[in-house]
This record gives C-alpha cells, sequence and structure tokens, in this order.
C-alpha cells in the first residue's frame, strides 16, 4: 500500500559549503524514528520504528550526502554545489522530515514539485529556514 507520486519539476541548489552540515541534518534525524510512519507491530503494538521506505542504519552511516539523500530515495547532482534533484521511489514516505531537515542548508527560492496518482499537485518550498508544502492547482484560460 502507500501513495505513489511522480516529480514534475525542480529548481534546487545546496551551496558546496553547505553540504556538511545538510548531511549532519540527516544523520540527526536517526534519533528522531519514532515520529516516522514506518515500524513493525506485533500484538498490536509498534515494536519498532523508522521512516517510511527508509533504512535508517544507511542513512545514519553514510559519509556523503549523496548517500544519505539516496537512502530516502532522492538523488542529487552536482559537482560542489548541489545543482540539481530527482526522486527516485514509487510512493510517498516520510520525505517531509528530510527536506525539513535539510531546509537551513537549501537555498531559498529552491522547489520540488509533485503529482500523486489521484492528481494532487504540490510543492515542496525552500524559504532559506524551513521546507514548506504548498498546494498547487492547474489553471486554464
Amino acid at each position: 500500500m502507500g501513495y505513489c507520486m511522480n516529480q514534475r519539476d525542480a529548481s534546487f541548489r545546496i551551496k558546496a559549503e553547505n553540504r556538511a552540515k545538510a548531511l549532519q541534518a540527516i544523520k540527526d534525524l536517526a534519533s528522531r524514528v519514532d515520529e516516522g510512519g514506518g515500524g513493525c507491530w506485533s500484538g498490536g503494538r509498534k515494536v519498532e520504528a523508522f521512516f517510511s521506505w527508509v533504512r535508517t542504519e544507511k542513512f545514519a552511516n553514510a559519509s556523503t550526502l549523496e548517500d544519505a539523500m539516496s537512502e530516502w530515495r532522492w538523488e542529487i547532482d552536482g559537482a560542489a554545489d548541489v545543482d540539481s534533484i530527482m526522486f527516485e521511489g514509487e510512493k510517498l514516505g516520510d520525505d517531509i522530515f528530510l527536506l525539513r531537515a535539510i531546509a537551513p542548508y537549501v537555498e531559498a527560492g529552491s522547489f520540488i514539485e509533485m503529482q500523486g496518482e489521484d492528481g494532487a499537485l504540490w510543492r515542496w518550498y525552500f524559504d532559506g529556514t524551513d521546507c514548506i508544502e504548498q498546494e498547487g492547482r492547474v489553471s486554464f484560460s
């Protein structure tokens, strides 16, 4: 089960000097897995917590920003500055945790535009300190 989504567009940048800080912000999420939507249940109780579709040990031990982002199903590119991002997964998970964690290190005005399986449109917009989810609409004149 899950909600399928596809990336439609993006304009995304992390300056080279912020790569290490963004990586550390992702690693710090390992202490917050109880907030995620994933987990294992037994006897009606949650016995293991993790972020949906993500292996905690993989991003917590990542040595590069690319590796940490990839574990969350996001591919980034750029030799120094990160200048592109692409969703490589199929379903919406706990992506907002990742995006809010790195938001202070993403250049203001960056965005990732998505479309859900039911046609819903939204984008994650970075204002320089936070990631804001914005609802989208198609308008024809």
